[in-house]
């Protein structure tokens, strides 16, 4: 019990900022991109040419549908956690869908899959779906979250968030803007706060800090990663965070590492893999 508590503490904001104005938002993208200024000033403006220096919402919500292979890794100890599988998404209604072979959260020896149809999560352990009430929450925890961490980029400019300039700063030899998200009392459960590098010269995201105000944890963590380009579209594939002060500078022991790898878009779906199955 106390990984599973331990896990949606390090992971549980992005939970909360997907919990409201998904289906509304990921349609709405679908039809144009931001259009952004040739020189930023705000720093909503920022955010918009982040956006656009990663491929654009136009690019990746015409995709339709995208499935790739997770792997997630906290470090050794009594909080240790893996996860392997396959996720798939459908962009249109935040849609979720995950297969795995290995879920140390759930405790389960068989195949573990999960769903999320836009509304609902469900559970199924080898092929029989689970009426447990924490293997469903722990469903519906990772189908939003890992969802979330694919698009966040492109969300950082939904209805409710908020962005604010912060003194620059240089990381690793390159000048950065500071942008510091917050979410409106109407977004999500948890009032986190967030904030993005953005690359002066190139507009690419280099890093972010985000909190997890909702289990009392008001020190960030230090997000890093790596872009692969894929049809277009920059992707942070290789992914790692780690406990840190609001100056970026690193304070924990240990990395919580995310590889996503074997992307592909435009998989031909029916929606009726993210229903729950019939008893």
């Amino acid at each position: 019990m106390k990984k599973l508590i331990y896990v949606f503490a390090l992971c549980s904001l992005i939970a909360c900022q997907s919990n409201t104005k998904t289906d509304k938002t990921a349609t709405a993208t679908t039809n144009e991109d931001v259009i952004v200024q040739s020189q930023p000033k705000t720093a909503r403006q920022y955010i918009e040419h982040a956006i656009n220096a990663i491929g654009g919402s136009k690019a990746l919500y015409n995709k339709g549908t995208v499935t790739y292979d997770y792997e997630y890794r906290a470090p050794e100890g009594p909080n240790a956690i893996t996860l392997i599988g396959k996720e798939t998404y459908m962009f249109e209604g935040e849609r979720s869908y995950a297969s795995f072979t290995t879920h140390s959260l759930t405790g389960a020896n068989g195949k573990v899959v999960e769903g999320y149809d836009g509304k609902n999560a469900w559970v199924t352990f080898d092929g029989k779906v689970s009426d447990n009430e924490q293997a469903n929450g722990v469903a519906r925890f990772l189908r939003k979250t890992n969802y979330y961490w694919f698009a966040m980029f492109y969300k950082l400019l939904d209805p409710g968030v908020n962005q604010e300039f912060l003194s620059d700063q240089t990381v690793n030899g390159k000048d950065c803007k500071r942008i510091k998200i917050t979410f409106g009392d109407d977004v999500g459960d948890g009032q986190d706060t967030y904030v993005i590098y953005v690359n002066k010269e190139t507009k690419l995201i280099e890093q972010f800090l985000f909190t997890i105000v909702g289990f009392g944890v008001t020190d960030p963590f230090l997000m890093t990663f790596d872009y692969e380009t894929i049809e277009d579209i920059k992707i942070p594939t290789k992914r790692r965070y780690i406990e840190s002060d609001w100056d970026g500078n690193i304070k924990g022991k240990n990395y919580y590492i995310t590889n996503w790898t074997n992307i592909k878009f435009g998989v031909e779906l029916d929606t009726s893999m993210f229903e729950k199955p019939l008893l």
